[in-house]
């Protein structure tokens, strides 16, 4: 079964198993692991099916991990493979994201404030990759942390400390990032005013079906919950919040996070032991 969304004159389906998460607030801690991260997980992402896991680190490493546990970030051996991001457009990777088939992979850069878009050849295979193209952000986001797509590639969602909110732009052609538009589609309100005061968001996170939203923020080191009324709208996106989730006994340098498609498994990358923090929803 699925469920249909109608944005924009555009319909993007959704698995219903997305259609009931719990609060971040209900997170349980279950386990830390470097999972041959290499250094400061700036972006997290796993494939659909729990069984691989990717990180990013400030040393342009990309790298593959085989979890022959889904889910279990314990339960890996050695990387699978290690991918360098592209030294001229990619210095400073940051947030990553891959197209639901594994066969796009793009990457935020903070140097640039840009997202660099990578093909893979087979899906989820990063040893087949290459770089494609890059667009700049710049206009929207200056100082980028974050990215996220909509399910069907038309839509981009861009987080960062420049403006210290997320914004949303449309995309002409899906997952072509070359055809971004020229101005944002919804945007949210600075989450560094008051009574949040959170000057520092490091990461986002979407659920697929656009109606919830995540900043993981690093002045009091906790993820931020908003709940969309209309989904992938995110003017809700600001100050006062929905729900929240304190990590600091875990991770004192939050940069990323991800949660798993059926809503059970949160993970927090970051700085602190150079490696991930998993939870149980």
């Amino acid at each position: 079964m699925s469920i249909l969304l109608s944005l924009v004159g555009s319909n993007i389906s959704t698995s219903s198993s997305v259609a009931s998460w719990s609060d971040v607030s209900t997170a349980s801690f279950v386990r830390f692991d470097t999972v041959n991260a290499g250094g400061d997980v700036r972006g997290i992402f796993f494939k659909p099916d729990g069984t691989k896991v990717y990180t990013v680190n400030p040393s342009r490493q990309l790298r593959e991990t085989t979890l022959p546990t889904a889910w279990d970030i314990s339960s890996h051996g050695a990387r699978d493979y290690q991918l360098y991001t592209n030294s001229t457009n990619n210095p400073n990777p940051v947030g990553i994201f891959f197209k639901p088939d594994g066969t796009g992979l793009y990457v935020a850069d903070l140097t640039n404030s840009t997202i660099n878009q990578y093909t893979l050849s087979t899906g989820w295979d990063l040893s087949t990759a290459s770089w494609t193209r890059v667009a700049s952000v710049s206009t929207f986001e200056s100082n980028i942390r974050g990215i996220s797509f909509s399910p069907d590639g038309t839509m981009v969602f861009v987080q960062g400390m420049g403006s210290n909110t997320i914004k949303r732009i449309d995309l002409s052609t899906a997952w072509d990032i070359s055809t971004l538009g020229s101005t944002t589609s919804s945007a949210g309100s600075s989450i560094a005013s008051s009574p949040l005061n959170e000057s520092a968001g490091l990461g986002m996170f979407m659920k697929p079906d656009g109606k919830r939203f995540y900043i993981v923020g690093n002045v009091y080191n906790k993820i931020y919950q908003w709940n969309a009324t209309t989904a992938y709208d995110v003017s809700m996106v600001g100050p006062t919040i929905d729900d929240s989730l304190t990590v600091t006994a875990q991770e004192t340098t939050p940069w990323s996070m991800y949660i798993s498609p059926d809503g059970s498994h949160l993970y927090v990358g970051g700085g602190s032991g150079n490696g991930i923090d998993q939870y149980s929803l």
